[in-house]
């Protein structure tokens, strides 16, 4: 895409259009992704996955109401990297406050990187977008602001189902629903990730590609 391009988007994402705004979060995917990787403290990077940090500044992002009119992509950038660099923060100030199994994160993390690759093959793949590779960080990015999409109970059952591979009784469960109503959220929020990733799949670069 070109720098015109990422501008219309900018516009448009202010005025309330979603693919807009999830075109311009794939195209500052990797820089995000350094800027707040670089950011973690260096005792907590076995802790604290830059990944879940972007998925929660763009679920925060998706559910705001009114953005702000961006004078152009570059302001739009600065505006999700202060999004992200607040969450970072929070995510920070709460893990030194806890104990957990650092060998259960890690093993997570790995597990959620897979899941993200075979997500994007199983949602993505449509007539209109025919199968091919891509720049891995752009479907990684292609799934996460796609389950940003998502209602918040939806995207908790398919994280519970896929990234963490709860069966369907535990998840239930824990969110205190019957087994039938997890599988319909699990189905419903399928459908809609297919649906949000069928249009946004056309916009990433095929890996080898260089960016217009």
């Amino acid at each position: 895409m070109r720098e015109a391009d990422h501008s219309r988007d900018a516009a448009r994402a202010a005025g309330g259009d979603a693919e807009a705004l999830q075109r311009l979060i794939v195209h500052y995917q990797r820089t995000l992704l350094g800027v707040v990787a670089g950011r973690i403290d260096a005792r907590l990077r076995r802790h604290i996955d830059p990944h879940d940090v972007l998925q929660d500044a763009y679920v925060a992002v998706f559910k705001q109401t009114t953005l702000p009119q961006f004078e152009g992509p570059q302001h739009f950038y600065k505006w999700i990297e202060q999004i992200a660099l607040n969450r970072l923060t929070d995510m920070q100030r709460s893990r030194r406050r806890q104990k957990r199994d650092v060998l259960r994160e890690v093993h997570e993390s790995q597990v959620q990187a897979a899941s993200y690759d075979g997500l994007f093959e199983r949602m993505a793949t449509t007539e209109s977008t025919p199968s091919r590779k891509v720049a891995r960080e752009e479907a990684i990015a292609a799934v996460m602001t796609s389950l940003a999409r998502l209602g918040d109970e939806q995207r908790e059952v398919v994280r519970l189902r896929v990234f963490k591979d709860l069966p369907v009784a535990e998840i239930a469960e824990r969110l205190g629903k019957t087994d039938v109503a997890v599988y319909g959220l699990f189905r419903r929020g399928l459908n809609s990730l297919r649906k949000y990733m069928g249009p946004i799949s056309r916009y990433l670069t095929a890996s080898g590609d260089r960016r217009a």
